[in-house]
C-alpha cells in the first residue's frame, strides 16, 4: 500500500522536530551515574485518565513533539516511511508483536510515567523482542530489554543459578527506566541520539558524535557514521510511534488494550512447584512460562518469590496458598546451612535421616558448609525423586539396559551434556536411580514440532569454533545444528558463516 501525500507530508513534518529538536544537542557534561535517582529535563503533563491504554501511549507520546512545518532532513524522512511501508505490508507481523505485548505492555507503561519518560518507549521491546520474554540472541542479549549480562549487572538485574533477572519482565524494565534515563542524560536531552546509545552502545554513538564534530558537523543523528542496523533502528521505533498515533492514517487496525493490568503478582513464602502453581491457577501454561519466565529452577527460592498470573486467576492460586501446608506446595523443602548445623540435627529437626539427605543432595562426606544449600525430602517420599530440577529438565528413571548414548538419543541431547547434568564420571547408570533429562528438547529439524520455550538464533562462527564447541555452549548436539543448517560434517566451519539454532533459553 502506498502512502498518500498527506502521510507524507506528515512524516516530513515530524522528521522535522526531530532534526531541529530531538538530534542537535552535543555531546553534554559527564551525567550522574546508574545508581543515582532518574531525572528527565522535559515537563510531563498531567495523565489524561483513558480506558484505551493505546490511547494513554498516544496522550504521553514526547519524542515526536505535535506539528512542526520546518523543512525536514530528506534522509530521515525517507527513512520513516520505508519503514511505514514495511509495517503497512505486514499486518500479520504487527498483530503477532502486539499479542505478545498484552501481558506486559501495561506495566512498562505504567513504569515510564511514573519515571517522566516518553511513552512511544512502550514500543521499543518490539524492536528488541518482539516481546518475548524468552528472547535469546547470539551476543547473549536476554528478555524483553534484551539487556547483555554487562550491561544487567550494571543497572541493578540480578543473576543467579535460580534467578535470571532479564527475563523477568518488572525487574527488567524497571532497569531499562534506569538505562534510558542515563542515556537521555548523557546525551543531552537527545533522544534520537540515547536511541542509538541503547542499540548500539553509548562509546560507539559518542566517538560517532565526536567524529561528526571534528569534520565541521552538528553531531545531529542521521550525520553520524553508525552500523546500518543502529541507523535503520531509530526509524523503526518512530515509524511504529507514528502507526500508533494515527493508525486510521495508515488503514492499521490496532488490537484493543484496556487500560488496567493484565497480571497480578502472588507472594509465596516458601517453596512451591511451579507446575502446581500454573496448574492450581489453572493458567495456559505456555502463558504462565511468559510471565515466570525468570525462574531457572522447577521450584521457587527458599527465602520467598513472587509469581505472576492473569488477574482473574490469581485468586485460586492465592486461596489454595491460604488452605493448604507449605510441605505439600513442592516435591521438597530448601534450607540454608547456619553456622553450627550438622546432618544429624538437620535430620531430626526436620523428620528425616542422614542417608536421605545425603542421597537427596549427593553428598560423599558428612560435612557442611555455612551457606549451602540442601534439600528436605517430604516424610516418607523416596529420596531419588526429590532432587531439585531445573526449569525445562525432568527427572528419568534409570530402566535395566539403558546407556548414555541411547538416552541421549531419546531425549535429543547430548551424553557430555547428559553427564554435566548429572555430575557423572563415566558412561556406568545403575537401574533404579534417577537421572535428570531435559524436558523440551529443541526440534529435531527447522520443521519439526514447536516447542514452547524454543527460540530460533542465528549464530556467527568466530575463528576457533567447533561444531561440538557451539552444540555444547547452547546446550544442543552437533547432530542439530548440521541437521538444521545442511552441513557437511566432514567440512571445517569458516569464520563468519551464519547458522540456525534452536535452542532453549530455559536451560542455558
Amino acid at each position: 500500500m502506498r502512502l498518500t501525500r498527506s502521510a507524507t507530508s506528515r512524516i516530513t513534518a515530524i522528521t522535522a522536530c526531530l532534526w531541529l529538536t530531538g538530534c542537535s544537542a552535543l555531546l553534554s557534561p559527564p551525567a550522574a551515574p546508574p545508581s543515582a535517582p532518574p531525572t528527565s529535563a522535559t515537563v510531563v503533563p498531567a495523565a489524561v485518565v483513558t480506558d484505551d491504554l493505546w490511547q494513554r501511549i498516544r496522550n504521553g507520546m514526547q519524542i515526536v513533539p505535535n506539528g512542526g512545518d520546518r523543512l525536514a532532513n530528506g534522509e530521515l524522512a525517507a527513512a520513516v516511511a520505508k519503514q511505514l511501508r514495511w509495517y503497512q505490508n505486514n499486518p500479520s507481523y504487527l498483530a503477532t508483536v502486539f499479542e505478545r505485548a498484552e501481558p506486559f505492555i501495561f506495566d512498562v507503561v505504567e513504569q515510564l510515567e511514573s519515571a517522566g519518560l516518553p511513552l512511544e518507549l512502550a514500543l521499543l521491546p518490539v524492536l528488541e523482542s518482539t516481546y518475548d520474554p524468552l528472547a535469546y540472541s547470539n551476543s547473549h542479549a536476554v528478555g524483553l530489554w534484551q539487556f547483555i549480562p554487562s550491561t544487567a549487572r550494571a543497572f541493578g538485574l540480578e543473576r543467579n543459578d535460580r534467578y535470571e533477572g532479564r527475563r523477568d519482565s518488572v525487574a527488567a524494565t524497571a532497569a531499562a527506566v534506569r538505562f534510558l534515563t542515563y542515556l537521555h542524560g548523557q546525551f543531552d536531552g537527545a533522544w534520537l541520539l540515547a536511541l542509538a546509545a541503547y542499540n548500539s552502545g553509548e562509546g560507539n554513538v559518542r566517538r560517532a558524535v565526536a567524529n561528526n564534530l571534528a569534520a565541521g558537523g552538528d553531531g545531529q543523528f542521521w550525520a553520524l557514521q553508525l552500523p546500518r542496523e543502529t541507523r535503520n533502528y531509530v526509524p523503526q521505533l518512530l515509524a511504529l510511534s507514528e502507526l500508533v498515533a494515527t493508525p486510521e492514517r495508515y488503514a492499521v487496525e490496532l488490537p484493543e488494550l484496556p487500560n488496567r493490568p493484565f497480571f497480578t503478582a502472588v507472594a509465596v513464602n516458601s517453596p512451591i512447584d511451579l507446575a502446581i502453581a500454573q496448574r492450581v491457577s489453572n493458567t495456559d501454561p505456555e502463558l504462565f512460562t511468559r510471565l515466570n519466565a525468570a525462574f531457572r529452577r522447577s521450584v521457587t527460592p527458599a527465602d520467598g518469590a513472587t509469581i505472576l498470573l492473569p488477574a482473574a486467576n490469581a485468586a485460586a492460586l492465592k486461596a489454595f496458598l491460604a488452605t493448604t501446608p507449605p510441605t505439600l506446595w513442592a516435591p521438597y523443602r530448601e534450607v540454608l546451612v547456619a553456622w553450627g548445623d550438622t546432618l544429624s540435627e538437620l535430620a531430626e529437626r526436620h523428620n528425616s535421616t542422614v542417608a536421605e539427605l545425603k542421597a537427596a543432595n549427593r553428598l560423599s562426606s558428612n560435612r557442611l558448609r555455612v551457606g549451602q544449600r540442601l534439600v528436605i525430602p517430604p516424610r516418607g517420599e523416596l529420596t531419588g525423586a526429590a532432587a531439585e530440577l531445573p526449569r525445562g529438565h525432568h527427572s528419568y528413571l534409570i530402566q535395566p539396559g539403558d546407556s548414555l548414548w541411547e538416552l541421549a538419543q531419546r531425549f535429543s541431547t547430548s551424553v557430555a551434556l547428559l553427564r554435566k547434568l548429572n555430575r557423572l564420571s563415566g558412561d556406568t547408570l545403575r537401574p533404579g536411580r534417577r537421572l535428570m533429562v531435559p524436558a523440551n528438547a529443541a526440534p529435531s529439524a527447522p520443521s519439526g514440532p514447536a516447542q514452547p520455550s524454543v527460540r530460533k538464533v542465528s549464530y556467527q562462527v568466530k575463528s576457533g569454533d567447533s561444531l561440538s564447541r557451539i552444540a555444547a555452549h547452547f546446550a544442543v548436539r552437533t547432530a542439530q545444528i548440521v541437521s538444521w543448517n545442511q552441513l557437511d560434517a566432514s567440512r571445517y566451519l569458516q569464520p563468519g558463516q551464519r547458522l540456525t539454532i534452536y535452542v532453549n533459553p530455559l536451560e542455558i
